[in-house]
């Protein structure tokens, strides 16, 4: 078979309910080239490291486990496994994802040797929304392929910054000979997400494409009082945490990519100003303190005070047509 052509990174963490499925649906991949799953597990409190371990007796030529003291966060985590692939490609899957198609990566892998144009591709895949019914939607209602770019990283919603869901990603390894510079974004950026400082690293490097077929299963499950990472994520308040990874993406397109990134700074403006404009209006300390963190974040003040202005002169145009709606009755 000759050397490792994909290298398949999987990291977990108390995802036992699902690893066997996950693992199961990679081995079921058909293709005509070697492959290798590297896999990073972050100190998981659960059974997965025993389940890791029953597939690495299985499959040990194939199988390389990293097994961590003590948790990292996502990031890091990932990021660990990217540095350790072999491979000329990279493929990923989380610790809750599967995918559907047995022949996602060879797919992928004919695509990428006849397209050397593209840095990565992307497929589509379906959301699951629940645990007990099978509740799922398309992640992208899209039936042509579409081509991504740095120009649309800009975008202010971070959908439309992303190719697809990473469990779809299938990339030239860019990881295994970088310099720390070129790509500590990843994990600097925010502990646990990484999948817009993936797409920001691969857009930098070149074009991506994304290709309409549904390959994967990407669960986004919420859950109230949910332990799982997108249920905790669903209640909790990150404007601080967004704000500073997106003056992370800032400070990388322009000190590493040497981009102009103006229209990026929207992006952190609008949610300093919305952290702002929540503390005037309810006076919580620990409100205040939000938006005083936003702003110590960065030297470049300029767009926190143009979108403070802006969204506080929406707010009192509202009043104004609203008491003289009132003035009429």
């Amino acid at each position: 078979m000759g050397n490792i052509e994909v290298s398949v990174a999987v990291i977990t963490y108390n995802m036992e309910g699902y690893l066997r499925q996950l693992l199961d649906s990679i081995l079921k991949q058909k293709t005509s080239f070697k492959y290798e799953i590297v896999v990073d597990d972050d100190c998981s409190p659960d059974n997965s490291r025993q389940i890791l371990q029953e597939y690495k007796n299985r499959y040990p030529d194939i199988f390389y486990l990293s097994l961590r003291d003590k948790n990292v966060g996502g990031s890091k985590n990932m990021y660990g496994v990217l540095k350790q692939c072999r491979g000329k490609y990279i493929a990923i899957l989380e610790g809750d994802d599967w995918w559907e198609a047995e022949d996602k990566l060879q797919y992928q892998y004919d695509f990428m040797e006849t397209h050397p144009e593209y840095i990565g591709m992307y497929c589509n895949s379906w959301c699951e929304l629940s645990r007990t019914e099978s509740i799922q939607r398309v992640r992208r209602n899209i039936t042509e392929p579409m081509i991504c770019s740095l120009k649309d990283f800009m975008s202010f919603h971070f959908f439309d910054r992303l190719p697809n869901s990473t469990d779809t990603a299938f990339f030239k390894n860019i990881f295994n000979n970088a310099e720390e510079r070129e790509i500590d974004v990843f994990y600097k950026a925010h502990n646990m997400v990484w999948d817009q400082s993936l797409a920001l690293i691969l857009y930098g490097k070149g074009n991506v494409y994304v290709d309409p077929r549904i390959v994967s299963h990407h669960r986004t499950i919420v859950e109230k009082g949910g332990t799982n990472y997108q249920s905790k994520y669903a209640v909790e308040d990150h404007k601080v945490t967004d704000a500073y990874m997106y003056a992370q993406h800032e400070e990388y397109m322009e000190n590493v990519l040497k981009v102009n990134c103006k229209k990026f700074y929207k992006v952190r403006g609008m949610i300093f100003a919305e952290a702002y404009w929540i503390a005037k209006k309810n006076g919580k300390t620990e409100d205040k303190q939000k938006y005083i963190e936003i702003w110590n974040q960065r030297k470049k003040k300029w767009p926190l005070i143009y979108w403070t202005i802006f969204r506080g002169l929406g707010t009192l145009k509202r009043k104004v047509t609203r008491w003289k709606g009132q003035k009429h009755f």
